[in-house]
């Protein structure tokens, strides 16, 4: 069993990780930062004092980089450039590299995979040397480096989101309320394999599963995300308990019937209604002008239950109560003659009611349903009803066209109105919390067995023009890339903007430096 006993499985692949990371560093969740270090000389005289400060600026090159180790741990690469002040005044510019282990974490309030960096351990600092400096030198500034960067991410960052909201609390028809909502536990994490770390999660205070039973069912994906079949009971079950969602329903309808479609049974109506009409002492011409039926049911659902079978098929269980009504009326026209036709009387419209049936509390078994499990345009998992064999028991003598087309219609109202099957609350949010960013999930499979339904997906974001640093101008007659605050990035038109989070990605595109914003990556 993939999800290994947990209601939930969460997995995300590094290369979605990454892409994280580079949305948190183009929304500015990684900024420069900087600092003064004195030097602990005591007994230093005043005039002096100035050259015991090391001042330091670090900015990050590009984004930090994740990395799943053969160990399974987690390390975190951070390149960026070291500018330092030294002697009061004479700086000098280094790049540096941080190797960085931090410890995943799965916040059951956001749903989402984070790094919390309070427990980050720097473990190597490094600095590219083009000054030849000597040993004690550079060991001294990487001592400096490392406890800058531990302040930067324990102080200043304190965390980073590494996935989409990957499933919310809240589940369709229901009241307003927390406690309406979901319940989930665990959020035990472990990293898988080189490119892969899951999250285990139970709901509604179920406890359970084999944290080491569990595989990686991603396939290559962003995301896999997995649901075991008694979580979605626990769900279901949640759900109906509090769903607003009708149980119950009253309907009602009229239906003409063509008069073809009645001639084989009128001709037994026609004497019972003479003989009620005239008590058999006339002639009677008689024509039908119209026959209709007034009829209804109040329908009450129970709970389902339901079965996963392999290959995507739900087997589904239960019964309905129903109390039925039914009026057929005629509308007859008669032409009259008494003492067998030595008299003539004028015509005569009339109506009669020929049928007045009710049944109350019959149950109707659903014994042979089936469905399937389908993720619908909320991104819910529901189950999608496919075969619905009922049989209704009327216990009613009526012409057969009248009694198909009430079962017909009861059959009708039965699918329209029946509660769904609720299974999971909507999966990977569209939305980055507290951003513009819009998440765009491409469901890749969704697959059932008769455990669990797994999902795999794959993301792509939008709307990150909202905080790129760089615009691009792709017109071909200019191909000149730009700072964001750059006048001239105003002035591109939009139908030309691109947006860039990084430089590098800009200029391996072939866009050209702008002569007044990045003058040193402008080359005429």
């Amino acid at each position: 069993m993939t999800t290994a006993g947990y209601d939930v499985m969460a997995q995300v692949n590094e290369n979605l990780i990454n892409k994280f990371m580079k949305i948190g560093s183009c929304i500015g969740k990684f900024p420069t930062f900087s600092g003064t270090y004195k030097l602990p000389i005591e007994n230093v005289p005043d005039s002096l004092k100035e050259f015991m400060d090391i001042g330091y600026e670090v900015s990050l090159a590009k984004p930090p980089a994740i990395d799943f180790t053969a160990d399974l741990n987690m390390i975190m690469d951070v390149r960026g450039q070291a500018k330092f002040t030294v002697l009061g005044g004479i700086e000098f510019e280094l790049e540096v590299e941080f190797r960085i282990k931090v410890n995943p974490t799965f916040d059951q309030t956001t749903r989402m995979f984070r790094i919390e960096f309070v427990e980050a351990v720097i473990e190597d600092v490094e600095l590219n040397d083009t000054y030849n400096l000597p040993a004690n030198v550079l060991n001294k500034l990487n001592e400096i480096l490392g406890i800058a960067m531990q302040e930067y991410l324990t102080q200043e960052i304190t965390s980073i989101e590494l996935s989409p909201v990957l499933f919310a609390l809240d589940l369709p028809y229901m009241p307003p309320g927390d406690e309406n909502k979901l319940t989930i536990g665990l959020g035990n994490v472990k990293i898988l394999n080189s490119s892969v770390m899951a999250a285990a999660v139970n709901l509604l205070g179920y406890n359970g599963g084999n944290v080491n039973a569990i595989t990686d069912f991603t396939g290559g994906n962003h995301i896999g995300l997995g649901v075991n079949e008694n979580g979605m009971h626990r769900v279901y079950d949640f759900w109906w308990d509090r769903t607003t969602h009708p149980k119950s329903v009253t309907e009602t309808a009229t239906h003409e019937f063509d008069m073809p479609s009645i001639v084989d049974f009128m001709d037994e109506i026609v004497d019972w209604v003479v003989a009620i009409a005239t008590l058999g002492l006339v002639d009677v011409d008689f024509d039908i002008d119209r026959v209709w039926a007034e009829y209804g049911a109040n329908i009450s659902f129970s709970k389902f239950d339901f079965d996963l079978k392999p290959g995507n098929t739900v087997q589904i269980s239960g019964s309905i109560s129903a109390d039925v009504w039914l009026k057929v009326y005629i509308k007859y026209t008669t032409t009259t003659s008494i003492f067998w036709g030595a008299v003539e009387v004028d015509e005569d419209t009339s109506t009669v009611k020929v049928f007045d049936m009710s049944v109350n509390g019959i149950t109707i078994d659903i014994e042979n349903a089936e469905g399937t499990v389908s993720i619908n345009d909320q991104h819910q998992l529901m189950v999608d009803i496919t075969d619905l064999d009922i049989t209704i028991p009327l216990p009613w003598e009526l012409p057969e066209v009248i009694l198909d087309y009430v079962v017909d219609w009861l059959v009708d109202q039965i699918v329209a109105n029946m509660p769904p099957i609720v299974l999971f609350p909507a999966v990977i949010s569209q939305q980055i919390p507290d951003t513009s960013v819009t998440v765009d999930a491409t469901m890749e499979s969704l697959a059932i067995n008769e455990a669990e339904a797994l999902i795999t997906a794959n993301i792509g974001t939008s709307n990150m023009g909202n905080y790129a640093p760089y615009v691009a101008n792709r017109n071909p007659e200019s191909m000149e890339l730009h700072k964001r605050e750059c006048e001239w990035a105003h002035r591109i038109a939009f139908r030309n903007r691109v947006y860039y989070c990084e430089l590098e990605e800009a200029l391996a595109a072939g866009y050209n430096g702008c002569a007044y914003c990045l003058p040193e990556y402008n080359t005429g």
